[in-house]
């Protein structure tokens, strides 16, 4: 009962690690979400600026009337900057005219549009195109995404369409967006593995917590229990320590029927007393407080004066050894020995008679235990004087 209490008041470690790895992955996914956000805004910001440039060139072939095609492409498109990365195509209706550099365009010359444009994303961003006005788009060309920006716009009659494409991983990893692309996802992960590791370490310490307190309760009920029975014990000792206690003849057979049934209380040896007159039994039995112990019973007859002594586990000799020990006005009566449970009634009736066999009457509960108190003879003794 106490295992199963125990464990439901603990917090389950499985399903805080099932929630944290939910909670996690859903932050770790609306972050893609935004990081890629990011980086669209990036691109865009990159292909507004792009559409920009490739308005200022269509401007520039505009200036000058004229023109050749061959005049164009020399004098305007192979002057720009150029690269596997970033470069300019320069078309009219179907037919390429130029395509990155000299070697490039000498590839594709005499070949319609439709055999570089080949991906659907590249092929719809140049059909798309609209008459003067620049558009950017992000298509996908020889297994790279590049950004285009693009128009289509006349020249002394003809259309043309002339088109800008940049590599979209050149401006991601470009050293200051990766560095703090890179600090981000540091960022990141550093706090989701706080997310996900506090609470885990916050519930296994709270379940340390919680084990120590049930193993204090545990022991504080096992601590109250020993003290319950120590209780117990004492209390029950001080009723029963016959250094304490003093009893009516009255309570003599009822010992004697206990002690029957243990053998192993035996020898047990009965002294009998008679104190002087003047004496009362709580200075008989005061002044020899220290020579009676546990195992000596004491009872006494306060109108005949008489005293008892039953000790347990002891021999004869003990018990005459006692009786000389004796302290105060007392005339012994008799010592005898029970050796075992055969003859006690008979060494007790031999014990009685030696005491002229005092009648076990009183007018004081027989089995109640009482301390030595001088009110008790007392009022046989005021009996007497009366008499």
């Amino acid at each position: 009962m106490n295992k199963t209490k125990e464990k439901s008041g603990l917090v389950s470690i499985p399903l805080i690690l099932i929630a944290m790895l939910l909670v996690v992955t859903a932050f770790v996914a609306l972050t893609y979400f935004e990081m890629q956000r990011y980086e669209d805004g990036i691109l865009d910001v990159c292909a507004t600026q792009q559409d920009s440039y490739v308005q200022l060139v269509i401007d520039q072939i505009n200036l000058k009337e004229n023109r050749t095609d061959q005049e164009i492409i020399e004098s305007i498109l192979s002057t720009l900057d150029s690269s596997s990365n970033r470069y300019w195509t320069f078309s009219k209706d179907q037919t390429m005219l130029y395509v990155k550099d000299a070697l490039e365009t000498n590839r594709y010359q005499a070949l319609t549009a439709n055999s570089y444009y080949t991906t659907d994303s590249s092929m719809g961003f140049i059909n798309d195109l609209e008459l003067n006005k620049v558009k950017h788009e992000r298509i996908f060309l020889d297994n790279k995404e590049y950004i285009a920006s693009g128009a289509l716009f006349d020249y002394e009659g003809e259309q043309y369409r002339i088109c800008l494409l940049t590599n979209t991983t050149v401006l991601l990893d470009n050293n200051k967006f990766l560095g703090s692309k890179m600090e981000l996802i540091i960022i990141f992960v550093v706090a989701y593995s706080a997310i996900f590791v506090l609470p885990i370490v916050l519930a296994i310490g709270s379940n340390k917590n919680k084990k120590k307190v049930y193993s204090t309760e545990a022991d504080l009920k096992e601590a109250n229990n020993v003290i319950e029975v120590l209780n117990e014990k004492m209390v029950r000792d001080e009723i029963y320590d016959n250094r304490l206690n003093l009893f009516n003849f009255t309570a003599i057979e009822k010992f004697l029927e206990e002690y029957k049934k243990q053998i192993k209380a035996f020898p047990i040896s009965f002294i009998a007393f008679r104190y002087g007159q003047k004496e009362t039994v709580s200075n008989f039995f005061g002044a020899n407080c220290i020579l009676f112990g546990k195992r000596d019973i004491k009872f006494y007859d306060g109108k005949n004066h008489l005293a008892l002594i039953m000790s347990v586990k002891c021999d004869n000799d003990k018990a005459k050894d006692i009786a000389k020990k004796v302290k105060a006005d007392a005339e012994l009566l008799s010592v005898e020995t029970a050796r075992s449970r055969l003859d006690i009634k008979m060494v007790y009736d031999r014990t009685m008679r030696a005491m002229g066999n005092p009648e076990i009457v009183s007018m004081i509960s027989g089995d109640k235990p009482m301390r030595p108190d001088s009110r008790t003879e007392s009022r046989f003794r005021s009996k007497e004087d009366k008499s």
